[in-house]
């Protein structure tokens, strides 16, 4: 297995992306601000995000 750079810098900006998505779209609170240690809904929203990633570009 080899390990690709470019697949792992477009996936950290994919993550990247995808909190500042949410917390623009008020779904995400950053635990410094007063949110949640841990949020479900970031969590999932990652994990699809990469997952459809990782079908596209495996």
């Amino acid at each position: 297995m080899t390990f690709d750079i470019a697949h792992a810098l477009v996936t950290g900006v994919l993550i990247f992306l995808t909190i500042i998505g949410m917390e623009q779209a008020g779904l995400y609170v950053p635990h410094k601000k007063g949110g949640p240690r841990f949020s479900w809904p970031l969590f999932l929203t990652i994990f699809v995000v990469v997952l459809i990633f990782n079908l596209i570009w495996p």
